[in-house]
Formats: structure tokens, C-alpha cells, sequence
């Protein structure tokens, strides 16, 4: 079963090596005198740090709108890796994103060489914007992200909150409790909280700004397949650990109504899960891997009746199109921290060894 995430020695991270590492550099960062600096009393650019995987952006939009309408007439950049800056597209609320292709999160195909060549790169670029930003606010939403905490200190933000539990608490100017048993979007209310904005998850929504184009490519697809009453059943995960057996999906497949088309998508690079699905399968499939974008699928799922997908992106997407949604959970994730919003959404848990 999914194991419950807990702190440990007040950090996020299990290993003892690296909780050892935090203790001293935080001792050692206490014993530099550091001291909490105020919060400005202009707020005009606002930072938000969060370069992790697509999911964890596309649940991060849901806060924007609250920092909008605390600050309505301050710009607000957001720190993220090149893999997410699709979920950003056309985002309103995002002046600028700045890139930083961190190797903890970069799931590429590169080489590690590869990965930290390009972290290098990146980093350059993003504390080089940060210095001459200047920002008045950072807000840093990766619980386990003591290095960005450093960055934003290194760029000259001028006050930083965020969490203490990866690390570098003592640089941080406003420290937020992590609260166990939280869904992550209450842990990013958490990093909201000393700028007096007050939200329940309940009243949120992912943010995403499909285009016009968007919707006449789906048009398109839909009338080239003739998908008119359809489920999808989106396969992958960027997180190998979650992936399910050919035939747990064909199972799935065969459940479906045979007068209702069944649609596959996901990656170019997951076209193997199709081919060995549909050899599996005793149906017709229509394959949309690689043919796309992450707002063409949020489109596509808004006309579905219903969504089969694993603990990724796709299971956000589902759940935040309206569309009915089965999420297959792994023991990867805590599903009381990870499941999508949404109301028309059930998790199915993986069965007791």
C-alpha cells in the first residue's frame, strides 16, 4: 500500500546521510548569524520556485489566482523546468518563466552528464536573471528544495518563505510549518499563509488556457477517428514504478462499452505500451501518442466519457476537465497528498501483497 509521507528530524527526506547533512549545514548556517529580513512594503515582482515534474506545475496554477488577487498589479515569474513550460502556456497570471532543469526532477533521456551539464547551464542563466530582477517576494513551493532556497539567497531576493524541511531553513525569512497528511496543494496554501491569503482546496481549480487552435486541432482528430462517445486510457507515467501489466489494461478495455471507441494516449516515446496493448486487445484502438499537446489533451479529456490513467499528469488533467476518471495508484505516492481535484474522481488503490 501507498506509504504516508512523514517528516523526519523535521525533513522531508528519509535517507540518514542526507538528514545528517541538513542538520550541520542548518547549525552551521544558524552560527552565521542570519537573520530574517522584513517583507518589503511594495511587492511589484513575485518569484515562485517550483521546477519539479508536469503534475506538481499543473497543481500549482491552482494558487495563482489567489496571489492575483492579494497583489493584482505585481508581475509573478515562476522558476520551472523546461519539461513543464507547456502547462504554463498562455497562462495569464506567469509574466516570465525561467528555466532550471534540475537533475532531481529532470527524467530525460540524457545522460546524468547530460542532465547536469544542462542544470549547469540553466543555473547560470537563472541566477543571472534572479540578480538583476531583484525580487520583492519568493515563494518557494518545493518542500525538499533546500538548494532553491540558496539560489533565491544567492539572487538577491529580498524575502523568502517557504518550508525548512529540505534543508537551509535558517536562510529562509518567514519559516511555514509542513503539516503531515495534507493534500500538496494545502501544502502550497502553506507557503501562502504569512501573506494572509486563506483558501480551502475545495474552492480551487487548475489553471490551463487552451487556444483556439487547440480546439480546431481536437476538432480535427475527433472528426478524422470519429470519436464520438469515447474513454481514453492514457497508460504512461514519466514514474516507471507506477506502470501497470499489458493485461491489467486489457482488462480495463474489455470493460468498456463495445459501441464506445477507445482512445490511447500519451508520449511518442510510450508508443511500446499501445503496440503491445492493441496486441493484447481484441478491439480496434485509436492511437494519439505523440499527436498531442498537454492543452489538446485536456481538450481531448473534456469530451470523453471517461478517463483510465495512472498517478501523472493525465489523471490531473482528467480530473480538472470534468471528465469521469479512474486513477490506477501505485505505492509510489500517497494518494491522501497526490490525487487529483475534482469530485468525479475515484482511486483505485493496489491490491495488498
Amino acid at each position: 500500500m501507498p506509504e504516508r509521507v512523514v517528516l523526519h528530524s523535521g525533513y522531508r527526506f528519509k535517507d540518514r546521510r542526507v538528514i545528517l547533512f541538513c542538520r550541520v549545514m542548518d547549525a552551521l548556517l544558524s552560527i552565521t548569524g542570519t537573520r530574517p529580513r522584513p517583507r518589503p512594503g511594495r511587492i511589484e515582482k513575485i518569484l515562485l520556485m517550483k521546477p519539479d515534474h508536469l503534475g506538481d506545475m499543473l497543481m500549482l496554477t491552482a494558487v495563482l489566482p489567489l496571489l492575483k488577487e492579494r497583489f493584482p498589479y505585481a508581475a509573478v515569474d515562476v522558476l520551472c523546468g523546461s519539461w513543464s513550460l507547456a502547462v504554463l502556456e498562455n497562462n495569464p497570471l506567469v509574466r516570465e518563466k525561467i528555466v532550471l532543469d534540475h537533475p532531481a526532477y529532470n527524467r530525460g533521456k540524457a545522460s546524468f552528464a547530460g542532465k547536469m551539464r544542462d542544470f549547469h547551464r540553466t543555473l547560470r542563466q537563472a541566477l543571472k536573471k534572479l540578480r538583476r530582477e531583484r525580487y520583492d517576494l519568493c515563494l518557494n513551493f518545493r518542500d525538499a528544495g533546500g538548494d532553491l532556497i540558496l539560489l533565491a539567497r544567492l539572487g538577491g531576493c529580498r524575502h523568502i518563505i517557504g518550508h525548512a524541511t529540505g534543508g537551509c531553513g535558517p536562510l529562509l525569512d518567514s519559516v511555514v510549518p509542513w503539516e503531515e497528511g495534507r493534500h500538496e496543494v494545502e501544502h502550497y496554501l502553506e507557503v501562502l499563509q504569512p501573506l494572509g491569503i486563506r483558501a480551502s482546496v475545495a474552492d480551487l481549480r487548475y489553471g490551463l488556457y487552451p487556444t483556439a487552435a487547440d480546439e480546431a486541432r481536437v476538432e480535427n482528430l475527433a472528426a478524422e477517428h470519429g470519436l464520438n462517445m469515447f474513454v481514453v486510457i492514457h497508460p504512461g507515467s514519466g514514474d516507471p514504478r507506477k506502470l501497470r501489466s499489458v493485461d491489467a489494461w486489457t482488462e480495463v478495455i474489455d470493460g468498456v462499452d463495445p459501441s464506445c471507441g477507445v482512445v490511447v494516449t500519451g508520449t511518442a516515446d510510450e508508443r511500446y505500451l499501445f503496440d503491445a496493448i492493441a496486441a493484447r486487445c481484441g478491439r480496434k484502438l485509436v492511437c494519439l501518442m505523440g499527436e498531442v499537446t498537454v492543452a489538446q489533451l485536456f481538450l481531448l479529456f473534456s469530451r470523453s466519457a471517461a478517463v483510465y490513467a495512472l498517478d501523472s499528469l493525465a489523471a490531473h488533467l482528467a480530473a480538472t476537465a470534468g471528465a469521469k476518471t479512474v486513477v490506477f495508484w501505485s505505492t509510489a505516492n500517497d494518494p491522501e497528498q497526490w490525487r487529483p481535484l475534482g469530485s468525479n474522481v475515484t482511486v483505485v488503490l493496489p491490491e495488498r501483497s
